[in-house]
């Protein structure tokens, strides 16, 4: 896969990331062991699933700056591997240029 298409794919992920980090903290605000309704992660851009976790749960998903979630029949397995297989949904962790782009725009630093 070229370097461009991974930019791409990565940067539609991190769109869907910085609308997550929007959710969690209205979740958090709410009632942080409470399922809220979560963007997919995935890196289709006309992609409007929702998969759903509590904050604790997402906030696993984001000690890792490479990790993403999404539906299970989303994932690329040229930019991204699963390291995690949950109720609905699956985590994974970027690969090469998407890792290292996703990784650099992590707003958790």
């Amino acid at each position: 896969m070229s370097e461009a298409r991974e930019r791409r794919l990565a940067e539609n992920e991190l769109l869907f990331r910085t609308v997550n980090e929007n959710i969690a903290q209205v979740a958090t605000d709410l009632g942080p062991e409470t399922p809220y309704e979560f963007v997919c992660e995935c890196a289709t851009t006309d992609c409007f699933e929702r998969v759903q976790l509590t904050v604790h749960e997402y906030e696993d998903v984001r000690a890792d700056g490479t990790h993403f979630f999404m539906v299970p029949d989303h994932v690329d397995l040229e930019v991204e591997q699963v390291v995690s297989r949950r109720d609905g949904y699956v985590i994974v962790a970027k690969d090469g240029e998407a890792g290292l782009i996703a990784e650099a725009d992590d707003p958790r630093g």
